[in-house]
This record gives C-alpha cells, sequence and structure tokens, in this order.
C-alpha cells in the first residue's frame, strides 16, 4: 500500500476535536512525515553491493584470532593493503612479474596497456569500497591496477606451465603463500580487468581456456588438465600453446561448469567451481520427497534447519556414509531403501590452509549479494561433526582427509568456524528433509531399530558376511552328508 494511502486511511480514522486525540495529532503528522521520506522497498531501489568488499566487521568480531586470514603476507593485489612496508618485498616481486607478462606472453607495448586500463579506470574503481580508493587519483591508480593484474596472470601462466620459479627469486616456501594471498577476498582483482589483459596476449585465448587454468592454478581440477586442452609438447611459454581442435568439446565442457553470470572476481570463480553446479529441484536426488516445493510453514523450516544428527547417530539408524563421485560441495545425496540408507557426502581435505580459505568464502558471502551456500555446507558438516570419534569416522570412510592436527582439532574448527552464520535455508534442504524421515520412520518402528541392529552385529562387514555364507555353507553340506547317512540310496 503506498505512503498517501496509509496517510489518508489514518485521517479516516482520526478523532474528533475534543476526545482527547488533538494530543495525538502531533505524533500522526511525524508519523507521516516518516512514512514519506523513508526510502522505498523495492528491490530495484536498493544499493548494490561492492563486488570487491572488504571484510564485514561482524565477522572479524565473530571469529576471535582469524585477523592472519584476512591480510596478505607477501603480495597485496588492490588498493586495500597497497604500499604496506611489510610488502615491501612483495612490490619487487611484481614488478618482476609484471614485466615478465609484457614482454613474453603479449603482442601490446606498455603504452597500449596503460591506455586500455585507464579508458575504464571509474569502473574499476567502483569495484571497492571508496574510503580505499579516493586517496588515489586515476594515473596512480591505474599504475596499480596494470603491474598487479599482470603480475597476477604472469605467476598463473608459469605455474600452470611448468615454469622454475628460480628466474624471480621466489623462494619454494613462498609459493604456497602466494596461492593463499590470491584466494584473499581483500586481496582481489576485478575479472574485468584480468580479461581486458588477457585480451592483449600474443595468442588468443577463450575465456574457457582461462577458466580452466584458473582452476588449475586453485588445485579443483584433479589432473592437469590444463596442458592437455593446451596440447603442450614442453615447458616453453611458446611452444604449442595453441589448444589442439580434439581437446575442443573437452575444453568448452570444463567452460561450462561455471555459472553463465559474470565473475567478480578470482574468489567468486573459485567459489562457484568449489561448489559445483546448482541442484535443480527437478533432480533425482530429490525424487519421492512430498514437501520440497510450496508452501513452508515456520514449524517446517525450524525442523529442516535443525542439528538433526551427528555421524555416529546417523550410522546407528542405518544411514551409512560414502564418498560423492565428485568433489563439488553441493554434490550431497541422499537415498533410503526404508531400512537401511545412504549419505553421499564429497571429500574435502582440512589443512592449516583451509581456515583462511574458508573464512573468506565466509566473508565474500557475507558481503556480496549471491546465495550463502558455501557457508550452508559448513553447517551441514557441522551438523555431522560433534567430537572426534565423528572426524575419526569420516576419515577411515575417506571422506576427510586431515591433515591438520589430532580429530579434536578438527572437531573444534568445524563446531567453531559456522558459528552464528546465517545460511541458505534452500541449500541441502532435501537431504534434510529425507534424513529427518528416515530417522522418525526408524525410531517409530520397532521392526526397523532390530532389523538394523541385526545388519549393524552381524553383516557390518564384507568379511562377517562371507563368514556367515561360509556357515551356512558348511551347515547345508552337514545336513546333506547326515541325509544320506540316514537314507542311504540303494543303487
Amino acid at each position: 500500500m503506498a505512503v498517501k494511502e496509509v496517510a489518508i486511511l489514518m485521517e479516516k480514522h482520526q478523532g474528533k476535536p475534543g476526545d482527547g486525540s488533538c494530543v495525538g495529532r502531533k505524533g500522526l503528522a511525524i508519523l507521516k512525515s516518516k512514512l514519506e521520506t523513508s526510502p522505498s522497498s523495492s528491490p530495484s531501489s536498493s544499493s548494490p553491493k561492492l563486488k570487491c568488499p572488504k571484510v564485514p566487521k561482524r565477522l572479524r568480531e565473530m571469529v576471535k584470532g582469524a585477523e592472519d586470514c584476512y591480510a596478505p603476507k607477501l603480495i597485496s593485489l588492490g588498493p586495500y593493503y597497497h604500499g604496506e612496508s611489510r610488502l615491501a618485498e612483495g612490490e619487487e616481486l611484481k614488478l618482476k612479474l609484471a614485466k615478465d607478462y609484457i614482454q613474453n606472453y603479449c603482442k601490446e607495448i606498455v603504452d597500449a596497456f596503460y591506455d586500455k586500463i585507464s579508458s575504464i579506470i571509474t569502473e574499476l574503481k567502483d569495484y571497492y569500497d571508496e574510503m580505499s580508493t579516493k586517496k588515489y587519483d586515476d594515473d596512480e591508480f591505474t599504475v596499480m591496477m596494470v603491474v598487479d593484474g599482470c603480475a597476477l596472470l604472469s605467476y598463473i601462466l608459469n605455474v600452470c606451465l611448468g615454469s622454475k620459479h628460480g628466474s624471480f627469486s621466489i623462494r619454494f616456501q613462498d609459493i604456497s603463500v602466494l596461492y593463499r594471498d590470491a584466494l584473499l577476498l581483500e586481496n582481489q582483482l576485478p575479472y574485468q580487468l584480468l580479461l581486458e589483459l588477457m585480451k592483449m596476449m600474443r595468442f588468443e585465448w577463450t575465456n574457457d581456456l582461462w577458466t580452466a587454468m584458473f582452476l588449475e592454478f586453485f588445485g579443483i581440477n584433479d589432473e592437469s588438465i590444463f596442458q592437455e586442452f593446451m596440447g603442450m609438447e614442453s615447458n616453453s611459454c611458446h611452444g604449442g600453446l595453441f589448444p589442439r581442435a580434439s581437446r575442443k568439446s573437452n575444453l568448452e565442457s570444463a567452460g561450462n561448469k561455471s555459472e553463465s553470470k559474470p565473475c567478480h572476481h578470482l574468489l567468486d570463480l573459485f567459489r562457484r567451481n568449489f561448489l559445483g553446479e546448482e541442484r535443480s529441484s527437478s533432480s533425482g536426488s530429490q525424487t519421492g520427497n512430498e514437501k520440497l516445493e510450496g508452501t513452508w510453514s515456520v514449524r517446517d523450516v525450524k525442523e529442516v534447519m535443525a542439528s538433526f544428527r551427528n555421524v555416529k547417530e546417523l550410522m546407528d539408524a542405518g544411514i551409512r556414509i560414502k564418498r560423492s563421485r565428485t568433489r563439488h560441495m553441493r554434490d550431497i545425496s541422499f537415498r533410503s531403501n526404508g531400512i537401511t540408507a545412504c549419505l553421499k557426502i564429497p571429500p574435502i581435505t582440512i589443512d592449516s590452509s583451509t581456515k583462511a580459505m574458508f573464512l573468506n568464502l565466509i566473508a565474500y558471502e557475507m558481503s556480496s549479494n549471491v546465495p550463502h551456500d558455501f557457508i550452508s555446507y559448513l553447517r551441514f558438516l557441522d551438523s555431522l561433526i560433534d567430537h572426534a570419534d565423528d572426524v575419526k569416522e569420516l576419515q577411515s570412510i575417506g571422506i576427510l582427509q586431515n591433515n591438520l592436527g589430532t580429530h579434536e582439532e578438527v572437531a573444534i574448527f568445524f563446531n567453531t568456524v559456522s558459528t552464528n552464520l546465517e545460511s541458505n535455508f534452500h541449500a541441502y534442504k532435501d537431504v534434510r528433509v529425507k534424513i529427518r524421515k528416515h530417522l522418525q520412520s526408524h525410531y517409530n518402528s520397532r521392526a526397523k531399530m532390530w532389523m538394523t541392529q541385526c545388519l549393524d552385529t552381524y553383516f557390518d562387514s564384507p568379511w562377517t558376511i562371507i563368514t556367515w555364507v561360509g556357515a551356512f555353507v558348511a551347515l547345508f553340506l552337514t545336513f546333506v552328508q547326515t541325509y544320506y547317512i540316514v537314507f542311504p540310496q540303494s543303487r
């Protein structure tokens, strides 16, 4: 209802003079003024969020001791940490890498780089927080973007092409640091900038090829598909740089893994491919559920979002946990046959760099207009992991690779990293609904509980099954032997 209509209705219901309502008319005038001056609630009028935002203050306060996870250690990209004295060594490294990209990979001279980026510098500034960009004039910001963008592309190319790092004086221990710095939210470069710089290369590369290279740099691909797509016969950055025709279909399929919506930066690209393709409501994993679409009550929402059980308790209810066929975080499915069930979860490795990566993905989802799907994934794992025994069980199955420390440390990590975060209700709701229905059916039937207990006790491993089959065969042969002894066959 429009503001004026609200005001008219209020005037109709005003009291008459003398009935004591005159005192309230002053408050009514204030209310009308507030309603008329309030901003519109339409989505189009809401201010868009930054594409390269800073880490939300609320998250910094929420996760104690996480400041080191947001700031670069060696190299700054963009304006947020530019010029800090502790990163002086990284500034020298960036100049070497930028020079390598312009001289060895591109057909244009420095002037062309500067002119092209300066023509879009206003758009690039809009990616960042205004307080961080207003201290640089357009010329300074253009120089920063050219150097940082060329340096990042040069390093990624050298990594994926197998070039040696010694020519840039990069220490072996700094390689993982550079990879970490490239995935920090406050250390991102606009994807628009990278696209313009990539167009200046000596060879024409499709966006799908660049996507394949970025994914290999981030370690998302299990194999070195970039060099396979490139059809490389040597590590030379100038030899065999054209993709073979036979690789074209494979290259296109790799490019299609990312969403059609333009990327904001490399962290955004990493998140999209880390999560995998969005699951359709009509997918096979959702068949058989009656209440996944349509109207949801508050009670339904609370039941689905509640922590449903940990790993040990799910297994006690006849739910087996297995690895998914892919490593994508959205590839979580659940199927039940009435008595037993199977929950499939993608494998994941937890190490010292995982915390920084997770926190920056969380910060990006909290500060951008993207669904909280990664946060939902962490909340889902938090529902499964309560203590060290759950971590141990997931590791024995091959779902969780613990390179961080003790099982207790991993359990604490998952229990604290997503605490008090708002997840996407629609993410994994089909799996949660099915698990809760299976648990209700299991605990409401003594027969199912007894059958599940028998299966766990007597058929919990292949060796137990083999033992039972062997015992049955021996018993059958004994019966046959006894039968022929008691009833000998006459010849």
